[in-house]
């Protein structure tokens, strides 16, 4: 029966892996033909890390087995939280305190990911989940970490990956106010031309150096995307001080 069970399980495991690699494909090239929809990277990097989950770059240096380990660890917290596995909005529980717990518990559980399967895309996206978790829980300094630390074993192919965890390490900079980082950040996704919102990683880049005070950043960032992505739209309140900096520096 236990050898029966196991079969049932792995069937299982894999069907919820086709349907996601086959959503994650769609979600990518509907954001590639809709770049202006995307309300910048910060948003919609928390959007591609739950429903992009494991693509066909999950495959690349990752087995099926570590990618089932992260299938699980993802549907458990999800099931946890009161959703159904492959869930994209998670309802938050009436009791803080159960929040608290559960979201503490999937960040061990992911981490346990990274730690059992090292060098592959699951546990890159393990640890990508784990720190969006740990900023949820307050805990910037520990996402900060963990980031940096996926970034350092991230496979050299997972390109799309790696953008993914730079935004996201961009995103939580910007949070904690540190806008020179996150202008950093972005830049690097942003040079990351496989990623299908790099050039959204580009005008947060020119946003956050804007914020940050360095004009000569910013406006590198955004006038490469005038010249790769004149088409391009940027938000207008962005636009606007944009334009201001760039007049600015012409007047000089």
């Amino acid at each position: 029966m236990a050898r029966k069970k196991h079969r049932h399980e792995s069937e299982s495991a894999a069907q919820t892996l086709d349907a996601m690699e086959s959503y994650g494909d769609r979600f990518v090239q509907w954001i590639s033909e809709n770049p202006v929809l995307i309300l910048g990277t910060a948003v919609a990097i928390l959007v591609v890390a739950g429903i992009v989950g494991l693509t066909g770059e999950t495959f690349n240096g990752g087995s099926s087995e570590s990618a089932a380990a992260l299938a699980r660890a993802k549907g458990d917290y999800q099931i946890a939280m009161g959703a159904t596995p492959g869930s994209i909005e998670i309802p938050e529980p009436a009791n803080a305190e159960t929040a608290t717990r559960i979201r503490s518990e999937a960040v061990t559980a992911y981490e346990a990911v990274a730690s059992q399967y090292p060098g592959t895309t699951a546990s890159s996206l393990a640890l990508l989940e784990a720190a969006e978790l740990q900023q949820r829980l307050g805990q910037t300094d520990a996402a900060v970490s963990t980031l940096e630390r996926a970034l350092e074993s991230v496979d050299a192919d997972s390109a799309i990956i790696r953008a993914m965890m730079l935004s996201r390490l961009a995103s939580i900079h910007e949070a904690a106010g540190r806008f020179a980082e996150a202008g950093a950040r972005y830049a690097e996704a942003g040079g990351i031309t496989q990623y299908p919102l790099h050039f959204d990683a580009l005008a947060d880049a020119a946003r956050t150096f804007a914020q940050a005070g360095d004009r000569a950043s910013s406006l590198a960032a955004y006038q490469r995307i005038r010249t790769e992505a004149p088409d391009f739209r940027i938000a207008p309140y962005v636009q606007a001080r944009l334009d201001e900096l760039e007049s600015e520096a012409v007047g000089r």
